[in-house]
């Protein structure tokens, strides 16, 4: 039985393989290098139709520097079993993806191409990461030429820098903090590869990534070769902490040349890297409508106010007011259903920074907005200006902070 992969058929993905090969052959002969595609050149064909089927750049994140590097296998008829992808979803978050299939050549590209198309479609479709490795499972094994792919899926929230991930018989990512520090984050899951078992079943794990740090995904052609008696892990993880600072642009190159120099390689090697940026340039995200999106929200709006000549101290205002407009987002616009969520935009133009918390819901009447505590008192004393606009469409809380402003101080020394 034929495979699909949303909608295409595996036999159609060989055809656009060996096409691909030809493009690739006459644009090289257009070039004037007929002999890059030769067999004296001694050059592995599947690493440059690999590099047809891969993404060529990285995108572009505000708030995060990402960065990857991809080397084939040294030797002809090697390579062909790495990949690696990253794009955005609707909610602004990034996903990312890197996995790495057993053998060599044509094989090993159809196998890892059908897992990273089924990984990225689930993800479009809005599978959390476990759920897109479990549907990745099931296309590969429906395939006419299955394989056995390790893989790891993540999203990163550019704005909380909270990182969502899950693995399939890959490794664990590891992360190099401002303490000089390099360690693998959690791996507790499947130690099963996609395309063995019918059923696969993998732990999700959820990490804050510290603001200076740098992580790095990467598949094992990274770690297997020593080098001068030093264990590849270790190699891996010297290169990512010197990187994190040396190399703020590129760093998974950096790290690649760091590990290998001009040694032959023994398998494919794939890096991944993400590093925080310390400023964001503006603020719009999306989160669920619980209540421990309350602390992601001024993680958030936090880096977007370094970037603003806010203050210190306007900054800790904006904070706490916003906190509760968050709050009554959360508590009140959807009396607590699931499966809702809130968004919390911020710009700041001249003199004035102006922060929106909006919701979709239809606020709770029974215990009216104005009777309740302190939090809409506290917010019109911490900011220059409130609005509060209720449709039936939902609700917008507009504050606005004036960076010359000083009248938090004063309300606040009264208090």
């Amino acid at each position: 039985m034929s495979g699909t992969v949303e909608g295409v058929a595996v036999p159609a993905l060989l055809v656009l393989i060996f096409a691909a090969i030809a493009v690739l052959a006459v644009r090289a002969r257009r070039l004037g290098t007929p002999d890059s595609f030769a067999p004296a050149d001694d050059r592995p064909a599947t690493p440059v139709l690999q590099g047809a089927l891969l993404p060529s750049n990285p995108p572009v994140v505000d708030g995060l520097c990402l960065s990857w590097s991809y080397a084939a296998a040294t030797g002809p008829g090697a390579g062909g079993g790495d990949f690696y992808d990253a794009f955005f979803l609707d909610d602004s978050t990034l996903a990312v993806a890197i996995g790495d299939a057993a053998g060599h050549g044509l094989t090993a590209i159809v196998a890892m191409n059908t897992v990273r198309q089924a990984i990225r479609s689930a993800l479009i479709d809005g599978a959390r990461p476990a759920d897109a490795l479990r549907r990745a499972n099931r296309v590969l094994l429906r395939s006419e030429h299955p394989g056995i792919v390790t893989a790891l899926v993540g999203i990163i929230d550019p704005a909380t820098l909270q990182f969502r991930y899950a693995a399939a018989g890959h490794p664990a990512p590891l992360l190099a903090t401002a303490e000089g520090t390099c360690a693998p984050l959690p791996g507790e899951g499947s130690e099963i590869a996609l395309g063995v078992v019918p059923h696969h079943v993998t732990s999700e794990h959820v990490v804050a990534i510290p603001v200076d740090a740098l992580l790095a995904l990467y598949t094992d052609g990274c770690v297997t070769a020593d080098h001068d008696g030093i264990a590849g892990l270790s190699l891996l993880a010297d290169a990512l902490v010197e990187a994190r600072t040396l190399a703020p642009s590129k760093p998974a190159q950096t790290i690649d040349r760091a590990i290998f120099g001009q040694r032959n390689r023994e398998d494919d090697a794939t890096i991944i890297t993400i590093a925080p940026e310390a400023l964001l340039a503006h603020l719009d995200v999306r989160l669920p409508a619980e209540l421990s999106s309350a602390a992601l929200a001024r993680t958030a709006l936090r880096r977007f106010l370094a970037t603003t000549p806010l203050g210190e101290r306007r900054t800790f205002d904006a904070i706490v007011a916003t906190g509760e407009a968050v709050a009554n987002a959360i508590e009140h616009a959807y009396d607590r259903r699931p499966n809702q969520s809130f968004t919390l935009r911020a710009t700041c133009a001249g003199q004035t920074c102006t922060i929106l918390v909006e919701d979709t819901g239809t606020w709770n009447d029974v215990e009216p907005l104005a009777t309740r505590g302190r939090g809409l008192v506290m917010m019109r004393e911490l900011c220059d200006t409130l609005s509060i606009e209720r449709m039936a469409t939902g609700t917008t809380v507009a504050l606005a902070f004036q960076v010359t402003s000083n009248v938090a101080d004063a309300s606040l020394t009264a208090v």
